[in-house]
């Protein structure tokens, strides 16, 4: 069904006038018009729009959270409703069907087979999609290029770790200067999880060296003369290995350690604690999960990545449990995105 409405551009009809309201009928009437554009594809679709048939389905979208219903039975946008008119969502639709839904139709049979245990060549549940990047299984013949257009979107849309971190706890002192102090550090991540750029860009009043660290095979796709137009150093580091950056102001990892199990998380952070000076941050950019009463969109990814590396989100007590094993103390959490819980941990050695 949300893949039906995409295609509709149902959710760009409600988002298309901030705050409004609207009835089914009008409602009708905009996707009819714009369904008529589609030929022969969309008159399959038209009958399912008639003002009953769209009331079904508007009452179905409100029960997902993806729209929301008004007490006088008319419909407008929620956040989520706006994600889904971005041109990107239709991507992401495409992803859930093609990818996430396999995965968790196929779960419970090879869980049953594998007796609820863990492969134990690989530590993760073997489906046929296991290990496979979405990109790879979009419908249609969907390039790459279409899931990073996607998540990149996804992320301009909405607020980052910088608009709620108090910045100036990366500011260096007149010392730091004078021994040429990294500023910032950012540990594995993908082109279009890259924050040096923006953080520079963003905020002048943040200065000092800085470095990306990105696996090997990773590594061409970066532009180092770019990087380094910005400041930034590219390197290629494994970061479960010994970090070698030692005693940088700050050290981030954003979607990096909920691919990983607990006690590689916990090895990944001990480098980081060791490379610390008594004043070093590590900055965890991840979902927090709450202890309790998750919302949907919180508790989906958890399965994600449960079906593709037998990984997990985390709740804040997991996040401090696996903080202090690594010798780091929790200090705050920012939270960006309260509906996802998308936030930014500060640690600091215990």
């Amino acid at each position: 069904m949300l893949q039906l409405s995409v295609e509709l551009g149902l959710f760009k009809a409600i988002d298309d006038e901030d705050e409004r309201r609207w009835t089914v009928a009008e409602l009708a009437d905009v996707v009819g018009a714009d369904a008529t554009l589609l030929c022969i594809r969309a008159t399959s679709y038209l009958d399912v729009y008639t003002e009953t048939g769209s009331d079904r389905v508007l009452r179905y979208l409100f029960t997902i959270g993806v729209v929301r219903e008004n007490s006088d039975s008319t419909y407008s946008a929620t956040v989520a409703t706006r994600w889904l008119a971005m041109d990107a969502a239709e991507n992401d639709v495409k992803r859930n069907n093609a990818t996430n839904r396999a995965m968790f139709q196929t779960m419970p049979v090879i869980l049953q087979r594998q007796q609820t245990q863990l492969a134990a060549d690989s530590g993760s549940i073997q489906t046929p999609l296991s290990g496979s990047s979405p990109a790879q299984n979009l419908p249609d013949g969907a390039a790459t290029s279409g899931f990073v257009a996607m998540m990149r979107a996804r992320r301009e849309r909405g607020r980052t770790w910088m608009d709620v971190l108090p910045l100036e706890l990366l500011r260096l002192s007149g010392r730091d200067f004078g021994t040429a102090r990294t500023n910032f550090v950012q540990i594995g991540c993908s082109p279009i999880g890259e924050q040096c750029r923006a953080l520079r860009a963003g905020f002048p009043g943040v200065l000092g060296g800085m470095s990306l660290q990105v696996k090997e095979a990773v590594v061409g796709r970066f532009d180092r003369t770019e990087l380094a137009g910005y400041g930034v150093e590219l390197r290629v580091q494994d970061p479960d290995l010994e970090q070698p950056a030692l005693g940088a102001k700050a050290y981030y990892t954003k979607n990096v350690l909920h691919d990983f199990l607990d006690e590689k998380c916990v090895s990944v952070l001990q480098h980081l604690r060791q490379a610390c000076a008594a004043d070093s941050l590590v900055l965890i950019d991840e979902m927090v999960l709450p202890t309790a009463d998750s919302e949907h969109e919180q508790a989906q990814p958890g399965l994600r990545m449960l079906s593709y590396l037998t990984v997990m989100e985390r709740t804040r007590l997991q996040w401090e449990n696996l903080i202090s094993r690594a010798g780091l103390r929790l200090k705050r959490i920012y939270t960006y995105d309260t509906e996802l819980g998308d936030s930014v941990i500060v640690a600091v050695r215990a």
